[in-house]
């Protein structure tokens, strides 16, 4: 009697079908064992941005580079989530800081913020550090940016929410004042309507295209989301949490690429 052939077993040949991004029957969605210890002030808030015809996030031989990016698309700075050119944004909490960024020539990067622009420079002057001074290719080394932290959360059209940052300086200042003043108007608390942010194509100063932001106002904010932000906004006015200073937010403009 013939033996039977003997199965093989199918080998995974994708990420997709490696890791499903669908939850299998196995696991169960209502547990959270493994996160007993994280609470609110153990996460930060990740970025809302744009990315630019210099931004790493669509050039493959960078390690921020994101699969099917492009110029003009929003992002999550964290997940790395490409939205398309619009997203639902309800504010949460506004906070204007002085950010003090290190010429990428000597070597970039985030050194802090703070209330005002004589506490950056006081920092600065504290280590010694002088604004005139200039990186090898005779930059700034260093640059103090007048910064708006515009905290708020995502609608997804699933209804679904996610905690996100959009840090506004240069030509993005204009977005976050137009949405400071379309919500003051409003009335009520800043998180109680849902606002349409947009990118859109602008041209800087030497007649360069990059993209900005734009923002129009929509409705009233769903229950369900709402008590989400009441919750956000108790977090981050405590102190709690703040936003991811891992990922450098996008360039504004596209002169502005040495920090």
């Amino acid at each position: 009697m013939a033996k039977a052939a003997k199965k093989t077993k199918e080998v995974a040949t994708t990420e997709e079908e490696m890791f499903p991004t669908v939850a299998p029957d196995y696991m169960s969605q209502d547990s959270t064992r493994g996160q007993e210890g994280v609470g609110v002030e153990d996460l930060t808030i990740p970025r809302l941005d744009v990315i630019q015809d210099l931004s790493p996030q669509h050039k493959v031989n960078k390690p921020e580079y994101i699969e099917d990016a492009e110029v003009g698309m929003l992002f999550n700075s964290v997940t790395k989530q490409l939205y398309g050119d619009t997203v639902y944004f309800v504010p949460v909490f506004f906070r204007k800081e002085f950010v003090i960024w290190k010429s990428r020539n000597a070597g970039g990067g985030f050194m802090g913020a703070y209330p005002s622009e004589a506490a950056a420079k006081h920092e600065l002057e504290s280590q010694s550090l002088d604004l005139s001074e200039l990186d090898t290719k005779g930059d700034p080394m260093y640059q103090i940016t007048d910064t708006a932290q515009q905290f708020g959360m995502i609608i997804h059209e699933d209804g679904t929410t996610e905690d996100i940052v959009m840090s506004m300086s240069k030509s993005k200042m204009k977005t976050s004042r137009q949405l400071n003043t379309i919500s003051k108007i409003a009335g009520g608390d800043r998180f109680s309507r849902v606002y349409k942010i947009s990118a859109v194509e602008e041209q800087n100063k030497q007649n360069q295209d990059y993209w900005n932001l734009t923002v129009s106002q929509l409705g009233y904010t769903p229950e369900d989301v709402y008590r989400k932000a009441e919750a956000m906004y108790d977090s981050i006015s405590s102190g709690a949490r703040d936003v991811n200073r891992d990922a450098e937010a996008t360039t504004d403009e596209i002169e502005e690429t040495r920090y």
